[in-house]
Formats: C-alpha cells, structure tokens, sequence
C-alpha cells in the first residue's frame, strides 16, 4: 500500500460517512466562524479609523492646545503663565529636531459678512504649512504663503460650506467678504469633503474642514486681538517618521513644561490613539479568540472520540490490512488523513460561515467589515491542526494495533 492509496481510501471513508463527518466538524465550524467573524469587524474598524487619519492629517499628526486650569485649584505658576505662544513655536522649532511642520492657529468667533449673508463664525488664524498638516485640498484659488504672513495681508481661504453660504453657486476667489471690520480678498476655496463613520450615518466627520475661514496667522493677532499678542490656541505638529515619535513627543512636553513652569497645555498624539484604540481591539480579539479556541477544543475532543468509534468499528478491518502488509505508519496516516480532512473541511465551511456572519453584522451595525489573507490562512490552519492534535491518539493506537488481535476481535 503506497502514499496514494492511502489518502484515496481517508477519503473514501469520509464519504462513506456524512453524517458523522457533519458531527465532527460542527464544533470546528463554529470555532473558526466565531474568530473569523470577531477579527473581521475589529479590523474593520481600525481600517476605517486609519482611513479617517489619512484623509485629515495622518497617524504623524500631534496637536498641542491650552488646558485651562480650575480657578479655584489653579496654582501660582499656571496663574502666571501666560499659554502658548509664537515663542514657544520657535522654541520647538529651534530644539526639538524629531517635527518636520509646527504650524500656529489662532481661533476668534467673528461677524462675517457679504451680500448674501451676515454671520458669527469662528474664524482661524494660521500659516501656510497649515493646508498641508491637515490634508486640506483646494476646488480653486491658493492657500495662504509666507508672503501673506509676512506682510499680515488680508486674505482668507473658505471652505466648501462656508464658500456656498456666502457666494452661493458663484466663484469666491477674488471677491471681497467683510470679517469684523476688516475687508478681505479670497484667495481660495477648499474642496468639499466627507467622511461617514457608519453607513447610512448623517454625521460627517470631515465637516469640520468645510466649515474654515483661515486667515494669516499674524493678521488675525494684528487686526482682530491687538498688535504685539503672541499667544495661540493651537500648535499643529507632523512628525518626520513614527520612529522620532518615543524622543520628539517626550521632549515636546518637557520643552513646553520647562518653558511655562506649569502643565497648563494638552499633547494630544495620534500615534497614541492607534495604539490605545489596538489596546482596545486586541481586547474583544482575545476575548473571542479564547471562546473561538473552546469551540475548537470541544471540536478536536468530539473528532478524537468518533475516530476512537470508528477505530473499534474498524478493528477487523486494520487487522487484515497489517496481516497482508501494511504497515503501522500506513494506518496511522490514514487515521491522521481523516482527521485532517474533517477539520480542514469544518474550517472551510467555517470561514465561509464567518464571512457571512461578518457581513450580516456589519450590516446590521452599520460598520464596515476587513478581511485578510491571515485571517483565512489562519482559520484554516488552526482547524487542520486540531484535526492533527486530537487525531493524534486514535492514529497511534491503530498503528500500534496487534493483528492477530484484530482479527479476533467481535
């Protein structure tokens, strides 16, 4: 009896016996569908949040912003400081080497007026890397530059909302809209954006982008707070690489805390979202791993038991085969064979099962779902190796099976 002949008659056997293949691998089919399912809508949403990112800044993003202090509780040294500033900004740019953009924002709520509308808005102040650190794309016009910074011209760049709100259908780039009391030219419209945690969602995550009027940085503290204000709101950093982030963030907050003697401010990295948000997924992966790892379990010891019955039944059957040659390996293959085959056939059945019910969730959640390459190869070759483990005995035992024995046997 060679190899060949061997795997012709594991599966002849699995044919012969449906229904109990179908038992053995039921418990293997739901321990795969289980796992596929649970990693499938947890990676979805991580993709979905990495996409989210991409389209407004990337995961090198870090934002820097005034943590104002309880009065009662605020101490001497937060009293006295007086917030970030332009100096800081400079500071970062001069000692912290790990940032490639640190970008200012000063934000007031202005009364902005056209023909067509009067309206109090929040208004930014920014400069001209300030597109870039966020993933602003423009319909027409230009962004704000140096140039503009420099001389503290007045100019300013609407988003898509705020284009239409105060042009209607007509082109703004080049027309004139009244901001406090000052006139000023438009240099740009940004493209209109969206993005949509959740199919069928009416909240739109990017709406904050077609909501802006920018204006430059050093315009808005002349004109709308008063000449020689150095303070902002917010600093906008982009890191070079992920590998600066365990040096430039660290030196970020000592820099900021040594300057202001106080930990008046908030560093809000994104790099550290993903991760906390990883933390959280390979929490629920885990959890539903382990139930995923039980099914299986449960799976493997049903496989192991049928063989060892089907082992019993068969006994006159291997004893005649050792009798005319076969070897104990030759059985013992066949034993494994069988085993494999249940299981690989359970962790199919049980990926396609999986799939499904990952769709089916994902509808019904109204989340978006990811699979990958690992995922199958892994439900797949989990349920194969619980066919090998636990059909490792019943193979042994067969193997080992004196003919004589077996050919006794009622």
């Amino acid at each position: 009896m060679n190899l060949l002949e061997v795997v012709s008659d594991g599966f002849a056997d699995v044919r012969a016996h449906a229904g109990r293949t179908a038992l053995q691998t039921l418990g293997v089919v739901l321990g795969v569908a289980s796992v596929v399912a649970t990693m499938g809508l947890t990676a979805g949403g991580r993709a979905q949040s990495m996409q989210y990112f991409t389209q407004s800044g990337g995961v090198l993003k870090v934002l820097v912003w005034t943590k104002q202090a309880e009065t009662v509780h605020a101490s001497a040294r937060e009293m006295a400081s007086r917030g970030l500033t332009l100096d800081d900004i400079a500071a970062i740019r001069a000692s912290i080497p790990g940032f490639d953009l640190v970008e200012p924002e000063v934000d007031r709520r202005l009364q902005i007026t056209s023909a067509r509308a009067t309206k109090r808005y929040e208004v930014s102040g920014v400069g001209p890397l300030y597109a870039e650190l966020n993933e602003l794309r423009l319909e027409s016009g230009r962004f704000i530059t140096d140039d503009d910074v420099r001389a503290s011209a007045t100019v300013c760049v609407l988003g898509a909302d705020r284009a239409r709100e105060f042009f209607g259908s007509e082109d703004p780039v080049g027309k004139t809209l009244r901001i406090g009391d000052h006139l000023y030219t438009i240099a740009g419209v940004q493209q209109y954006r969206e993005f949509y945690w959740n199919a069928g969602d009416t909240y739109n995550a990017l709406g904050w982008m077609n909501e802006m009027v920018l204006v430059p940085v050093t315009t808005m503290q002349a004109r709308h707070i008063g000449a020689g204000e150095r303070k902002v709101d917010q600093i906008g950093l982009h890191m070079s690489s992920l590998d600066v982030y365990e040096k430039a963030v660290p030196a970020l907050r000592r820099l900021l805390f040594n300057r202001h003697g106080a930990d008046d401010f908030e560093v809000y990295a994104r790099k550290e979202r993903m991760e906390q948000m990883n933390q959280n997924g390979q929490v629920y992966d885990i959890a539903f791993l382990v139930c995923g790892l039980i099914s299986l379990l449960v799976g493997g010891i049903v496989v192991a038991n049928i063989l060892m019955a089907s082992f019993t039944e068969r006994m006159r059957e291997v004893g005649v085969r050792k009798a005319l040659g076969a070897k104990g390996w030759h059985i013992a293959v066949q034993f494994l064979l069988e085993s494999a085959i249940v299981t690989g056939l359970g962790g199919a059945a049980g990926l396609a099962l999986g799939v499904g019910f990952v769709h089916i969730m994902a509808g019904m959640l109204n989340q978006p779902a990811a699979l990958t390459p690992a995922m199958v190869a892994g439900a797949v070759t989990s349920a194969t190796s619980v066919g090998l483990v636990f059909g490792f005995y019943p193979a042994v035992k067969a193997a080992r099976l004196d003919p004589v024995v077996a050919l006794r046997y009622e």
